[in-house]
């Protein structure tokens, strides 16, 4: 029975996804490492050309701004972002990509579990193969990134990478493109991994964030929603540790030591906009270090909590967090179009 429910929910949430236009791809992003991802088609094409024309392409075709949404642990991206799709793609293209370790991509070289690594596959996922980097007529391609939880992390390097590849003027530099922290701890040190391994009733942080069996998994999801299921049959846990938790485990317990954040890593504010977005009574990371990641990021990032939530608001009040988002992501409208709306 769990695996039925298990493959029935993978089913709805990609629906969800080809539901919004994106579909899925692979590439490799360097010799040895591949990425897995979901994708909006129009940006696997090649990038128009100056002219307007490309491999017979004669039409003006220009891209809508681009959002890259980055997962946390847990069930994979069509899992996490499945209520934030739909959405967003009426406005944006989107890259949802899947960090490696988390699903079909892999590396098999590369001795490096770090957030920063994360971040530099992407970045070359995004530049390399989706031509994200590039003039458009004249213009820069607005991106804005989004990342929760461990994808928050992954989010924040992802912004700076860009940054580098592109230039002091280049594609981050860009004044429109803007960056969503979602319920992570940039700002996190060992200390917190102690308080949070203590809260879990654990050990050490790896045995609450990567559980070895369904009695550890219960207590993840406990800690992570606000308002968490009182029943999870046990057939349906244990098949959601198979298949989420217990494949590349010890790849993941890597991922965990090797958050940059928590070993001396120091954080400068970004040159675009920030959104801080938190629960209210997040277990995993406490509402206030939302505040303290603000004062880490500066002038240009600001804070909006979710009421009544824990570390997934995103998925526990997802209408009211895509109002947020859009609010955030989208250009304030015209002067005429604000008067016509009155």
């Amino acid at each position: 029975m769990g695996l039925g429910v298990v493959s029935l929910l993978n089913a709805v949430f990609r629906r969800a996804f080809t539901s919004a236009g994106l579909r899925p791809g692979s590439a490799a992003v360097d010799a040895d490492t591949s990425l897995h991802f979901w994708a909006h088609p129009s940006l696997l094409l090649p990038p128009p050309s100056s002219s307007g024309e490309q491999n017979g392409d004669t039409g003006d075709r220009r891209r809508r701004p681009v959002v890259v949404l980055i997962h946390g642990f847990g069930p994979d991206a069509t899992w996490q972002w499945a209520s934030q799709v739909g959405p967003l793609s009426r406005h944006f293209d989107l890259v949802v990509p899947t960090l490696l370790f988390f699903g079909a991509g892999s590396t098999t070289k590369s001795p490096d579990r770090s957030d920063a690594f994360q971040a530099a596959a992407v970045a070359k996922l995004l530049t390399a193969h989706l031509g994200l980097d590039l003039m458009i007529d004249g213009s820069q391609q607005v991106v804005h990134v989004v990342g929760t939880s461990y994808g928050g992390l992954v989010a924040y390097h992802l912004a700076q990478a860009l940054a580098i590849a592109a230039g002091t003027s280049g594609l981050m530099g860009n004044e429109s493109n803007k960056v969503v922290i979602c319920s992570a701890d940039l700002a996190k040190g060992e200390e917190d991994d102690v308080a949070l391994a203590a809260k879990g009733g654990v050990g050490d942080v790896t045995e609450l964030m990567v559980p070895a069996d369904t009695k550890a998994l219960r207590r993840l999801m406990a800690i992570c929603a606000h308002g968490p299921p009182k029943y999870i049959p046990e057939c349906l846990a244990r098949d959601l540790l198979r298949k989420y938790f217990s494949v590349q485990r010890e790849e993941k317990i890597q991922l965990i030591k090797g958050i940059a954040s928590g070993h001396g890593f120091q954080i400068s504010p970004l040159p675009q906009e920030v959104l801080i977005v938190w629960g209210e009574f997040d277990q995993i990371f406490p509402v206030e270090k939302a505040h303290k990641v603000k004062e880490k990021l500066g002038e240009k990032a600001r804070v909006e909590v979710i009421p009544s939530t824990g570390h997934l608001p995103h998925q526990e009040n997802a209408k009211l967090f895509n109002k947020i988002l859009l609010s955030f992501l989208l250009p304030p409208p015209s002067p005429a179009a604000a008067a016509a709306t009155k």
